[in-house]
């Protein structure tokens, strides 16, 4: 974390899509891409520029929340002072301008670790670097260049699970996310127990028959049983499919819930995505809009798996010729090897449709 941040990126509560954006930043395991939109009259000319070169790519941002500064929209309370959390560093990997407007993917990296902040300084650390930000550019915008320093913390021993800890409790702080149940997924476990990673765009690659398991803590502030909230995991269901439950009611404060998915592709690489909810189901409409949605997809890319192809080829093609030997050699040859080619040859086939197409377990 010690590396220099020259971007900063806020996503405020003015709009619903806005704080969940917040909420899918801190659920996302590392390697992840997330997307935000700008328009071009809350992006810095520098910033605007460094996309034009494209100079931006590889940089490294941080990703932050924002409530009650002036000029909101509706204004907050007089002597509400402005609501600041850095809530993930993440580095730039596409960053395109379309008409007015930006669009900006960022594939996350460390959560800060604000463990050093007590809950009572967060407002008044948020208006000393609100006021010290306008004053750097002149007025305030969501996605600058020059801001003041923002400290990540610097110490590698401690667990990210922590620092996503401490991220999520400065954030409960505000009504905003008084009410939401905050996630947090690991990396993607494959069957010989390491973890999988991501390529540089933010895709997963698992080859055909490889399960993979996901696993997913959640945590709120508070637990209410006037509400139904559910914990989902979904896919194509052809390329990729869930093959443990897909859903799990939550009915604690905190939990963790671990999910399997099977990739299946025999012919091509395909392309698929797997999508994690939690999302609030409220006895009326008006109650469920009272509730935050976090919802992560990540694209996964199902690889047809060379070598597993091969053996079973190879399996059918041998199994196939012992199951037709036996007519081959004609009654005039020993019946007891007749029979051991057609048993052998159908043994292979059976392994072959089983055990090869079946995959990792």
């Amino acid at each position: 974390m010690s590396e220099n941040t020259s971007v900063l990126l806020f996503s405020s509560n003015l709009r619903r899509r806005y704080a969940e954006d917040i909420l899918t930043a801190i659920a996302l395991p590392r390697g992840a891409v997330i997307q935000f939109r700008y328009g071009a009259p809350y992006v810095t000319a520098e910033l605007q520029q460094r996309v034009a070169t494209q100079s931006i790519l590889g940089t490294r941002a941080v990703i932050a929340f924002i409530a009650d500064f002036p000029g909101a929209e509706p204004s907050p309370s007089p002597g509400i002072l402005p609501f600041i959390v850095p809530v993930r560093a993440a580095r730039f990997v596409y960053a395109r301008s379309f008409a007015d407007f930006f669009i900006l993917r960022l594939q996350v990296d460390d959560y800060p670790d604000l463990s050093q902040m007590t809950r009572s300084e967060v407002r008044e650390r948020s208006r000393v670097f609100y006021d010290h930000l306008v004053d750097m550019n002149q007025r305030y915008y969501p996605a600058v260049t020059r801001f003041p320093n923002v400290d990540l913390g610097d110490n590698p021993d401690i667990d990210d699970s922590l620092r996503w800890l401490s991220v999520v409790e400065r954030l409960a702080l505000h009504n905003t996310f008084a009410s939401s149940y905050f996630v947090r997924m690991e990396q993607p476990t494959l069957p010989n127990g390491k973890t999988a990673d991501f390529d540089a765009v933010g895709r997963l690659s698992l080859r055909d028959g490889q399960t993979t398991k996901l696993n997913v803590n959640f945590l709120g502030k508070e637990y209410s049983e006037q509400s139904k909230k559910v914990l989902m995991c979904a896919t194509d269901g052809r390329f990729l499919r869930v093959s443990s439950d897909n859903s799990y009611e939550v009915a604690h404060r905190y939990d963790s819930v671990e999910f399997w998915l099977q990739p299946n592709t025999e012919n091509f690489d395909s392309l698929a995505r797997v999508t994690i909810r939690l999302e609030t189901k409220g006895s009326s409409t008006s109650e469920t809009d009272s509730y935050l949605t976090t919802s992560v997809n990540i694209p996964v890319v199902v690889k047809r798996s060379r070598p597993r192809l091969a053996l079973r080829l190879s399996l059918t093609a041998g199994g196939a010729i012992l199951v037709a030997l036996p007519a081959i050699l004609g009654q005039h040859s020993s019946l007891r090897v007749r029979i051991v080619a057609a048993v052998l040859g159908a043994f292979l086939l059976a392994y072959a449709t089983v055990m090869v197409s079946r995959g990792d377990r």
